[in-house]
């Protein structure tokens, strides 16, 4: 299999601009949940997404951060699942739908990669940890600007 990765990259990037609204809407749920003092929390999961070679660690640490902090379980009254906290939401976001934007993505219509070999399984699972930190540092951007638009009323 002969992918060009410019050509992944570029592909992610695009599909990254059509995601920014969902992000933003997570991005408030985690400023209304967390505020200014779990700031770490958020740069946390950042860090985890941007280090990791593996999307299960990412997964593990929203999980983790869920069962221990009350904020992570806070919903958003202005959501569409006013029951639904904000760690849950993330990593169902991330598991559902961003695995469809990655079966897109994938698609012969694009990238045309598909599930039969070893190194096409390998591909999909480094584009979709490409998907998941894309869609993590727009909404870790947006919680950081709604917390700084908070501190200054």
């Amino acid at each position: 299999m002969n992918v060009d990765m410019l050509k992944v990259i570029r592909e992610v990037s695009i599909e990254a601009e059509d995601f920014y609204e969902e992000a933003v809407k997570l991005g408030n749920h985690a400023a209304y949940a967390l505020k200014a003092r779990h700031r770490s929390q958020m740069t946390g999961l950042e860090n985890i997404a941007e280090s990791t070679f593996k999307t299960s660690d990412v997964f593990d640490y929203i999980k983790k951060q869920t069962a221990r902090f009350p904020q992570w379980r806070q919903a958003d009254p202005k959501a569409r699942d006013p029951n639904q906290g904000f760690g849950e939401r993330l990593k169902e976001h991330l598991e559902k739908k961003l695995a469809r934007r990655l079966a897109a993505l994938c698609g012969p219509r694009r990238l045309n990669i598909g599930e039969a070999t070893d190194e096409e399984r390998q591909m999909r699972r480094q584009i979709y940890l490409l998907l998941i930190r894309q869609f993590i540092r727009q909404v870790v951007v947006h919680y950081e600007y709604q917390v700084s638009l908070g501190n200054k009323k």
